[in-house]
């Protein structure tokens, strides 16, 4: 029981200290964002903008046709548009080497660094909003590929009151 007070007086003090000595720190900003089509959903994608540190966590991916039933490979790109220039957030793949096909349901990835969104020119989420977009490549066990583009509602979860 003792050493549980001690534990938590020390997380506390911690806590407390490492805010001291620093200058004026960027408040914690975090954004959700989702978007829906007739084929696919995106939904519990995350923003997290503190300082530096950037995370941006996709989400997942719930697939509502038919059609993504024989896929062999697909890739899953975030991205911003500004002007005529595409600005990849985030992209990854899956291919499958067996001769089965692969689920393009489920967990989109995350990234995070000092410079996941700041490295595209983004230095406020106002820039994001209506310029995030979500693409689905898909191949069949046919060789036809689709390509299916998303945009992406952007909202603010922390509100800061500028204190």
């Amino acid at each position: 029981m003792i050493k549980m007070k001690t534990l938590a007086f020390m997380t506390i003090l911690m806590l407390a200290l490492t805010g001291c000595g620093k200058e004026e720190q960027e408040p914690l900003r975090v954004y959700s964002f989702s978007g829906e089509n007739e084929q696919f959903a995106v939904s519990n994608g995350i923003i997290v903008l503190n300082g530096s540190e950037e995370i941006f966590s996709s989400g997942d991916l719930k697939a509502a046709d038919e059609s993504f039933l024989d896929i062999t490979s697909y890739s899953t790109t975030f991205y911003t548009i500004s002007g005529s220039e595409k600005n990849v957030i985030l992209s990854n793949s899956a291919v499958d080497t067996t001769g089965g096909t692969v689920n393009v349901s489920g967990d989109l990835g995350q990234i995070s660094g000092d410079s996941t969104l700041r490295r595209i020119k983004i230095d406020d989420t106002n820039d994001l909003n209506g310029t995030l977009y979500f693409e689905l490549t898909t191949k069949d066990k046919y060789g036809t590929e689709n390509v299916y583009q998303l945009q992406m509602a952007l909202t603010e979860i922390t509100k800061n009151d500028g204190n």
